[in-house]
């Protein structure tokens, strides 16, 4: 369960960095969902096929090992990949546009992570035969992979927000 965690800790952080990088671009887009949308596609390399194209590696370990081997990779791999991109610094300017979309993408995140974590504290305390951990390690990775896709649906969830508040 400790490594559940610990690697749970090492993706928030290397996923702070990763959506700041994709705030930044947003705002470079100026917001716009079209914008946004050819920027990520124009730029598919950057977007997804990158260095964490090797997280497709982990998915595959969580299907044919145990749960602490994959805990374990999660824990050196997104530490690794924390590490790399720590040394990038992206600026963001924070304005209320860009305040609603990183609330967007936290309740999106809190959302999927509390129900994983209180459903893995209810499977170890509990007599439960089927044990989810490997789906979550899948959805929280893919979840990281998907980023730029993330932060283009909390811009379009923003967007009314947006509307409201310009009306006044």
């Amino acid at each position: 369960m400790i490594f559940f965690y610990i690697s749970l800790s090492t993706y928030i952080c290397f996923n702070i960095i990763k959506f700041k990088k994709a705030f930044s671009k947003l705002q470079k887009c100026k917001y716009g969902i079209k914008e946004y949308g050819n920027w990520i596609f124009k730029n598919y390399y950057e977007t997804f096929i990158n260095k964490e194209l090797l997280a497709i590696v982990l998915i595959i370990i969580s299907f044919n090992f145990n749960i602490k081997i994959i805990g374990v990779a999660t824990v050196i791999f997104y530490t690794l990949m924390f590490l790399i991109d720590y040394k990038n610094k992206n600026k963001i300017k924070i304005n209320k546009q860009i305040i609603s979309r990183i609330i967007i993408t936290i309740l999106i995140f809190l959302g999927v992570n509390i129900w994983f974590i209180v459903d893995y504290i209810s499977y170890h305390y509990a007599d439960i035969i089927i044990d989810n951990t490997a789906f979550y390690y899948i959805i929280l990775i893919l979840m990281s992979y998907f980023a730029y896709i993330i932060v283009f649906i909390s811009n379009l969830l923003a967007l009314p927000f947006d509307k409201l508040k310009h009306r006044r």
